[in-house]
């Protein structure tokens, strides 16, 4: 019997998703060793780690920005449903994708694991806490979204930024001058940092993936 990844089974599912190599959509000369779906959505193998790390971390509450047309969240939507429990609260303010999401949302199958809410995140105020936080509106808003949504994220949750190199975007650029498109990396962000409030790790896909971890009282003090 032929064993279908997560990606395979949501183009499957969703015949309007179509799978094809990273590097298209940056004219690249080299075939990527990545993959995406037609919608500039996240990488297929992102959503991939996604969909893992939910089924590993079994979050009960998750909060993502910037649904775009809901591959992330279809990715996330479908963990949860396999987990058993869980439940994925999503954010877009654009009512077209909002509704493309919705649709796709409805064709798979997942409006008992994803709540979908249309409007500006930076107007949300969060009535809980979340074990998982994924950023991925527009990135001049994300370091704003990280330091906005900390005090949110449980202890021992984690807060992963798509789109977000090692560098943190803090670099050069001919055309639009330094750290474009994030801008610099804020005070607040540092100091959680510094302060061990936050721990952050990397990973190198192409358009770049950073994650934060949330410390427990209870994690070894290494000293």
């Amino acid at each position: 019997m032929e064993i279908k990844t997560i990606t395979e089974q949501l183009r499957d599912l969703d015949g309007r998703l179509v799978i094809h190599n990273e590097g298209k959509w940056n004219n690249d000369a080299e075939p990527s060793k990545y993959s995406a779906f037609n919608d500039a959505g996240v990488e297929c193998e992102v959503g991939e780690f996604l969909y893992s790390f939910m089924r590993l971390i079994k979050p009960n509450f998750v909060l993502e920005t910037g649904t775009h047309q809901g591959v992330s969240s279809s990715y996330i939507g479908f963990a949860l449903k396999n987990n058993g429990f869980g439940i994925l609260d999503t954010h877009e303010f654009a009512k077209e994708t909002y509704d493309i999401a919705n649709a796709r949302f409805n064709r798979l199958g997942l409006r008992e694991q994803i709540f979908s809410h249309l409007g500006d995140v930076g107007n949300l105020i969060l009535d809980k806490n979340y074990d998982f936080i994924f950023l991925d509106t527009e990135p001049q808003t994300r370091f704003a979204e990280m330091i906005k949504f900390y005090p949110n994220l449980n202890d021992g949750g984690y807060l992963l930024i798509h789109d977000l190199h090692r560098d943190m975007h803090q670099r050069p650029n001919e055309k639009h001058g330094f750290a474009w498109p994030y801008g610099l990396v804020p005070s607040e962000m540092t100091n959680l940092v510094l302060n061990k409030k936050i721990v952050p790790f990397h990973f190198e896909t192409p358009r770049g993936l950073t994650m934060f971890y949330k410390p427990r009282v209870d994690d070894y003090e290494w000293r």
